[in-house]
Parts: C-alpha cells; structure tokens; sequence
C-alpha cells in the first residue's frame, strides 16, 4: 500500500473516531477512509451503469464559501 497525505475537517475525523471508539466498527482511520473510498466507487459505479450522467458531490459549508469567494472576481 502506498501512503497518502488527505486535508480532511476536524469535524469529520472527530466523527470517525468517535465511532471507533464507540462501537469498534473500524480499526482504524485509514480503515474507515478505505472502506468509505470502496463504497463511493460502488455507488458511483452503479449510478454510471444505471445511465446516470450527473454525479452529486457534497461539499461542506465552508468549501463552497471558498468556491463562491474565489469565482466572485473571475467574471
């Protein structure tokens, strides 16, 4: 396996450790954010086969904040 450096929120990794802290689903992050990564393949791959050509990624508040300040002076 090869090593990745990832820019998440603090939020979310707080979530994941909560769950494996919790309910011991996962070992740990990297585990989750695997398994997290397979199952987005399976549903966008789905979704490609399916026909559908409009995939929808959701982005957190504060990234479509930036998204919105960058492309404000760009007309």
């Amino acid at each position: 396996m090869k090593h990745y450096s990832l820019v998440i929120e603090e939020k979310l990794v707080n979530q994941v450790d909560e769950l494996i802290k919790k309910h011991g689903l996962y070992a740990s992050r990297s585990d989750f954010i695997r398994d997290a990564i397979r199952q987005r393949l399976i549903e966008i791959k789905r979704l490609l086969e399916d026909g559908e050509t409009k995939i929808a990624i959701e982005k957190p508040e504060n990234e479509k904040k930036q998204e919105n300040e960058h492309f404000r002076g760009v007309h």
